[in-house]
């Protein structure tokens, strides 16, 4: 029994220290977000950057600034081009430019309040490079797959296609 209630508690000990060790190394991202004066519309503080985002037409907003799911396919195609570019530099690759089109496809039924789930299904990303080999291409691809924290949240939730392009300067 004794052996038991030690190696429990080594465990719990490893565990704590564990993930104390990993939460230490973990960044808070916080924004901010609430109802405007205007019905379907919010504004959203991000280290004092402010947004206004609308509700997409299915929730009757005024769609006339940016949406939710507009600002996540944002998300994940900046993210995709601004990874690329810092990986560039550290490789000195010759990168020109890096320009990302992003499509998520949904059944938008489920916002409107019917028994679909309204999550994104798919995610397609054409990715533009300039300057870059296609080897050099593929590295940065691979860079984006691992580095990118929006990609790798999405790609849990949703499968991610990524089409490559390689431009002329």
């Amino acid at each position: 029994m004794k052996q038991l209630i030690f190696y429990s508690t080594f465990l719990i000990g490893l565990f704590a220290f564990s993930t104390q060790a990993f939460s230490q190394d973990l960044v808070t991202i916080k924004i901010d977000a609430e109802l405007s004066e205007s019905y379907g519309r919010s504004i959203v503080n991000a280290r004092n950057h402010y947004l206004i985002i609308d509700s997409p037409p299915p929730l009757s907003g005024p769609n006339e600034e940016i949406n939710p799911i507009e600002i996540l396919l944002s998300a994940l195609g900046s993210c995709g081009v601004l990874v690329s570019e810092r990986v560039a530099q550290e490789l000195d690759f010759p990168l020109k430019g890096a320009s990302a089109t992003v499509e998520g496809k949904l059944d938008p039924r489920g916002v409107k309040g019917e028994d679909v789930n309204p999550r994104i299904q798919e995610f397609n990303i054409n990715l533009a490079l300039t300057g870059v080999s296609q080897e050099e291409a593929n590295k940065l691809v691979d860079a984006i797959k691992k580095r990118c924290p929006v990609y790798t949240t999405l790609e849990r939730s949703a499968p991610i296609n990524l089409e490559l392009e390689l431009k002329n300067e």
